[in-house]
């Protein structure tokens, strides 16, 4: 599984890390994404937004906090690509705290959309990897740490 992200997905991820509230959050991203495979990512606390699959593979999941749970985790927008084995992570948002929302707008999940085409099309996607001795994200071109 290759998982990728986008700039906006990083500084959004940067953000949370500085609210102490959220300060686990790298943390939870790897237990939550890059230590399941597809099928768990797809399988637990995901909702597929758009309808069927093959025609919209945008997907909502919900992340917990090791400190507090799901319900006042994270939800995290990705799209998943099952034939190529690639996840796409497009945005995260708190569910509490500040900066917090319920859900995102259906405008901003049509800006998503144009984020992912321009992206997959100018090659910008920022490709993930984990590194399991720092037990860190990590850039899989340097290896330096994202986060």
């Amino acid at each position: 599984m290759n998982i990728f992200t986008t700039k906006e997905f990083i500084s959004e991820v940067q953000k949370l890390l500085k609210n102490k509230a959220h300060a686990n959050c790298e943390k939870d991203i790897i237990e939550s994404i890059f230590k399941k495979t597809i099928d768990e990512i797809k399988s637990i606390g995901t909702k597929r937004l758009g309808g069927h699959p093959e025609k919209n593979p945008f997907i909502r999941k919900r992340i917990g906090s090791e400190k507090t749970g799901k319900s006042s985790g994270y939800r995290l927008y990705f799209w998943l690509f099952i034939i190529e084995e690639n996840v796409y992570l497009m945005f995260i948002h708190p569910k509490t705290g500040r900066r917090s929302t319920t859900n995102i707008s259906s405008e901003k999940q049509k800006e998503l959309v144009k984020t992912y085409k321009s992206c997959k099309k100018n090659k910008e996607f920022i490709e993930l990897d984990f590194d399991k001795v720092k037990n860190k994200i990590v850039y899989t071109s340097t290896k330096k740490v994202v986060f």
